[in-house]
């Protein structure tokens, strides 16, 4: 018994040391996984992706994140400058296409964008030497050589246009985009028979061409013939629905023509290929003030000043809506007096310093009716109602009536570089598109 006692107690007493000397637990550390970074060359895939969809902003940011992360990879900076296109950013599409460049100064396509760009920002001496440069490796490239001479005619250097012309068709001689911008070449010197001669020549190489169409339609145009151009402008639509300057011209003569809602119809489908382009904005806001939308053809008109601050013509139609069928005179006043304070050649000139005189005398005679001064008042609101002292007006007070014919943009003189396709960069190098 005594033996199992002491027995115990060692073992008891073994216990305990081993309990005593035994580490305390450790808690389990786990190691930290840090997300894996995307190379270069999957941001620009992801990229891709977004812009296939139509995510500019996601395209965006994919593209800038790749192109920093290897300023080599050409098609990043490249894609980059075309989604900044996209979203009317032309100074971001510069940097971006001049990066594809130094990463690789072969990059057609950042060159045929970039000269667009320029062209665009009325930089057009840039243009011209980017294609200078380009022709002296490919000195009978055929996309170079329509551009430069596209550039050339925007100019005027019309000899140069021609020589370039030329050239390509010495080459190519059945080159429809050489036969367009020699026609339009022609179209700018005013000799419109020669210019018909060479855009029919063209038509027999492509007669589904709707650039073709669109170019004989301006010669109709400015023959005098807008029946005849309008049915060419149609054509040019049929055969190709996202031609943004063939639904401009259909809009035009629709206008010239004061049919207000298809000139409406045709504006709103060029808007939609080309939102941050001001001009249709323009078009469309004398489309619906001729439908006498009032307050929407205001939106257009300030869509205009978003884009293209201070433009005289959305100031001014601003200022007629304000002071007709939105009945506020003195924001009607102060858009005026902005159009007026932009100084040089204003072809309203007048109109706006009269307006400003009835707007006074309306103002005047309001103040004093309330005021009960009965003596003026009745003078003061006759001269305000056109009564025999209020002068010699242009136009009828309010914009109800459409613009005058001499006043509404026409086909002939849509916006140049958008005016015809013959002005688009080959249409198939130079057009946006990812890159492969």
């Amino acid at each position: 018994m005594r033996t199992s006692k002491i027995l115990l107690a060692v073992l008891a007493g073994s216990l305990a040391a081993a309990c005593a000397s035994a580490p305390p637990p450790q808690p389990k550390v786990t190691e930290i996984v840090k997300p894996k970074e995307e190379t270069a060359e999957e941001l620009f895939t992801r990229g891709v992706a977004a812009m296939n969809e139509k995510k500019w902003d996601e395209a965006r940011e994919a593209f800038a994140k790749a192109a920093a992360k290897d300023g080599g990879l050409a098609n990043a900076h490249y894609d980059l400058g075309i989604v900044a296109e996209e979203q009317g950013d032309l100074a971001a599409a510069e940097t971006a296409y001049r990066g594809a460049l130094q990463a690789n100064p072969q990059h057609k396509g950042a060159v045929l964008n970039l000269g667009r760009v320029l062209r665009q920002r009325g930089e057009l001496a840039d243009a011209a030497k980017l294609y200078e440069e380009a022709l002296e490796a490919n000195e009978f490239d055929v996309d170079y050589l329509n551009n430069v001479a596209v550039v050339y005619r925007l100019s005027k250097r019309y000899d140069d246009a021609v020589g370039a012309l030329r050239k390509l068709l010495s080459r190519t001689p059945k080159n429809p985009e050489a036969y367009k911008n020699l026609g339009l070449v022609y179209y700018d010197q005013g000799n419109l028979r020669l210019a018909e001669f060479v855009l029919v020549e063209a038509k027999k190489l492509d007669e589904n061409d709707a650039g073709v169409w669109n170019n004989l339609g301006m010669i109709s145009l400015q023959s005098g013939d807008r029946r005849k151009a309008l049915g060419q402008f149609q054509k040019a639509v049929e055969l190709d629905a996202s031609c943004y300057s063939c639904n401009m011209n259909v809009g035009a003569v629709a206008l010239a023509f004061r049919d207000y809602k298809a000139a409406h119809a045709s504006f709103t489908k060029a808007a939609a290929l080309q939102p941050n382009n001001y001009e249709v904005h323009l078009m469309d806001a004398f489309a619906l003030t001729g439908m006498k939308k009032a307050p929407e053809a205001l939106q257009e008109y300030e869509r205009v000043s978003r884009l293209r601050a201070n433009h005289p013509e959305a100031l001014f139609g601003m200022a007629e809506l304000y002071y007709g069928p939105l009945k506020d005179l003195n924001k009607a006043k102060g858009l005026f007096q902005n159009y007026l304070a932009l100084g040089g050649q204003l072809p309203r000139r007048e109109t706006a310093q009269q307006r400003i005189q009835v707007i006074d005398m309306k103002l005047q005679a309001g103040a004093a009716a309330q005021a009960e001064e009965a003596p003026e008042a009745p003078k003061l609101r006759k001269k305000a109602e056109g009564g025999e002292d209020a002068g010699n007006m242009e136009f009828l007070e309010g914009v109800e009536q459409a613009p005058e014919g001499d006043e509404a943009p026409q086909g002939d003189v849509a916006p140049e570089g958008d005016a015809a396709p013959g002005d688009a960069e080959g249409d198939t190098e130079a057009a946006p598109a990812p890159a492969p």
